[in-house]
């Protein structure tokens, strides 16, 4: 099951103002919710995948997925972009109120710290 969340956010740039995001999963979002929306990938962090090698990794992707939601909902959201990955997803460190959504992720082990090549989760 791959449905995308949606969440409503303040998004701060160099201002801030209200916008809609879907969770992808707990690494990666897209602003908006058109098919042209930018694709941002989480720059310090590496989230199981959704569609995982095993069990394990599939339900820990979900429970990612669910709490980034859960980080961005509502909040004040900064998006500092870094560049792009090869897939042409923006590279950004996500903050929600001031605080890195990756290191959370990485604190309640739903993420890991990306060392620039996929590890298995299972």
């Amino acid at each position: 099951m791959n449905e995308h969340l949606i969440v409503s956010i303040l998004l701060c740039t160099l201002t801030c103002e209200p916008a809609e995001v879907r969770i992808w999963d707990g690494d990666s979002i897209r602003l908006g919710l058109t098919e042209e929306a930018e694709a941002i990938r989480i720059f310090n962090i590496d989230a199981p995948e959704i569609v995982g090698q095993c069990t394990y990794e599939s339900d820990l992707a979900q429970q990612s997925k669910r709490r980034l939601a859960e980080l961005m909902a509502g909040q004040q959201v900064a998006i500092e972009r870094r560049g792009t990955d090869p897939y042409g997803r923006t590279l950004a460190l996500v903050s929600v109120n001031g605080i890195d959504a990756g290191d959370t992720l990485v604190s309640e082990r739903l993420a890991r710290i990306w060392g620039g090549r996929r590890e298995s989760w299972c």
